[in-house]
């Protein structure tokens, strides 16, 4: 699935600051968190996608579901599944996730095991158009077996 296979009208409604809102910490500085609206990742004009904008969010797919991140889509390649928690009626997702976008802060698989994002991500309510929306995505620290499987992805990704 890609953002701009989505009607106006989905991205009309995505661009709702009243309706979707964001609250994410990149972890870049740990004492804020920043609120945002999706209009600052899904880069339109008059409700139409601009294709050629490399900072624009992109569905990403985690075991079968599609899922928009408040991250750039050039991110997409380097982000890997730790961890997905479905809830029982599969209306929210949990997601714990690790990024090696830059990677020259993992250069050392044992730190930089340490370091991933929990998201949160509704399913968007629409019967034809199935994906789940971040409304949450937080900076954590990895710990037990989420750690090991992060230590794991970057064992192989460096070799």
């Amino acid at each position: 699935m890609l953002l701009i296979d989505l009607p106006s009208e989905i991205i009309k409604d995505l661009n709702n600051q009243e309706k979707w809102r964001l609250d994410v910490d990149y972890g870049l500085d740990a004492k804020h968190e920043f609120f945002f609206t999706w209009a600052s990742f899904i880069e339109t004009t008059e409700y139409q996608i601009i294709d050629e904008e490399e900072t624009r969010a992109e569905f990403i797919e985690l075991e079968g579901k599609n899922v928009l991140l408040p991250v750039p889509r050039t991110h997409n390649p380097y982000i890997n599944l730790i961890r997905l928690i479905k809830s029982d009626d599969e209306r929210s997702v949990t997601l714990f996730l690790h990024d090696r976008t830059h990677k020259e802060w993992f250069q050392d698989p044992d730190r930089g095991a340490r370091f991933g994002y929990l998201a949160i991500a509704d399913r968007y309510p629409s019967k034809e158009y199935n994906f789940y929306l971040a409304n949450y995505y937080h900076f954590c620290f990895l710990v037990g077996s989420d750690y090991q499987t992060a230590q794991q992805i970057l064992k192989s990704k460096s070799q």
